[in-house]
């Protein structure tokens, strides 16, 4: 009776650290589980905000492009209300000198 009552024993407490080891190594993986998914969520960070960053410059970029083109149809489109001006008036500066005005 003793001899199963030990070797009963024996093998509950086997058992017991078979199962705690196993409880470990899942805690273990587990852990390493939730490290590495966090480095990739700060890797992933990282890549999002240097996107946005760059998103940003070129937005900046876009409008300093759109501003100096704007500028320039501004100033072409003076230039030719200049030009239509003067010949406007040399048009009726001529008007004015022709013979059959006088």
């Amino acid at each position: 009776f003793s001899c199963v009552f030990l070797c009963s024993k024996q093998w509950y407490q086997r058992r017991v650290r078979a199962d705690l080891q196993e409880k470990q190594k899942r805690t273990n993986s587990k852990l390493n589980t939730e490290t590495k998914v966090k480095e990739v969520k700060k890797i992933a960070n990282a890549k999002l905000k240097s996107c946005a960053e760059i998103l940003q410059e070129r937005e900046e970029e876009h409008q300093r492009s759109i501003s100096k083109l704007n500028d320039r149809i501004t100033k072409l489109k003076l230039r030719c209300q200049n030009k239509d001006e003067i010949i406007h008036s040399l048009t009726n500066s001529d008007r004015t000198n022709s013979p059959e005005s006088t």
